[in-house]
């Protein structure tokens, strides 16, 4: 018989598929859109999340705490960003979105249930928390903007190229999704300013041995943002070029935040 955590990962697995399988359908019809005010994939989509969080916390309760193993950490994060595009769906046209973060969403819990490994998160102090959330919400908006750089690069190929694919017309206008872009980069970059300043401050030995490329590595993708922001504001950067500085950013953000844990746990069978 399944345990409560296998049947609320299975649940959660099969809502997430649901709704990218509704959110095809609706792109294999024409006459309506992801969009469509009657579609139910966000209700899909929040009741996966729903057993998503349950799952968290059914892991956190059966081991004292939340875990930043390299799968735990990811599923985490999915269920961040999965709550972070259904609130901003409401006001923007994110929803196309939905499937690669439902796919990558189930691919992250089928993981950390079956990769039982856990590593206790330690927030000593309410410094650390901040450090923590920060770094969690900054990570999490950020790749909500790779996300959106890659549709961005997609409308503006097929608009080079004279598509009309079905998938373009569901897509929103490309400088409605070059605006949000930026503004999800302005607000991930401020929030993992607040990650980093924290993290020097709370943080002992912020430049240690172990801890040296994570600090490099998110600084340089901060330092990556940072210029990128400041090209569009005052040279205007738009299309190719700022897909090119944000999927290079948040390269260097992934390899900061999970390099380490995949080469010790997934390769070499350690932690850190």
């Amino acid at each position: 018989m399944m345990n409560m955590a296998n049947l609320a990962t299975l649940a959660c697995m099969l809502f997430y598929l649901i709704a990218v399988i509704q959110l095809l359908a609706n792109l294999s019809q024409s006459s309506k859109t992801v969009t469509d005010s009657s579609s139910p994939v966000p209700l899909l989509g929040l009741i996966g999340a729903v057993m998503h969080f349950i799952v968290i916390l059914i892991d956190a309760k059966q081991n004292q705490g939340l875990s930043s193993s390299f799968f735990d950490a990811l599923s985490i994060t999915a269920f961040i960003v999965v709550n972070m595009c259904l609130i901003a769906q409401t006001r923007y046209p994110l929803r196309i979105l939905f499937i690669p973060v439902f796919l990558i969403s189930i691919i992250c819990v089928a993981m950390a249930n079956r990769v039982s490994l856990h590593i206790p998160i330690v927030a000593s102090s309410p410094g650390m928390l901040t450090h923590i959330l920060s770094s969690i919400i900054a990570y999490s908006l950020l790749c909500i903007a790779a996300l959106q750089a890659v549709a961005l690069q997609m409308i503006d190929y097929s608009l080079r190229e004279r598509s009309d694919s079905i998938w373009l017309r569901q897509l929103p206008p490309l400088q409605t999704i070059e605006t949000l872009l930026f503004q999800f980069i302005t607000t991930g970059w401020l929030i993992l300013t607040v990650a980093l300043v924290s993290g020097g401050v709370y943080i002992e030995d912020f430049f240690s041995q172990h801890l040296a490329h994570k600090t490099v590595l998110s600084l340089l993708s901060w330092l990556l943002f940072g210029l990128l922001l400041l090209g569009r504001h005052r040279y205007g950067w738009r299309g190719s070029l700022a897909v090119k500085w944000t999927l290079t950013a948040f390269i260097a953000l992934v390899l900061a935040y999970f390099g380490t844990h995949f080469v010790l746990e997934i390769i070499l069978k350690r932690t850190v």
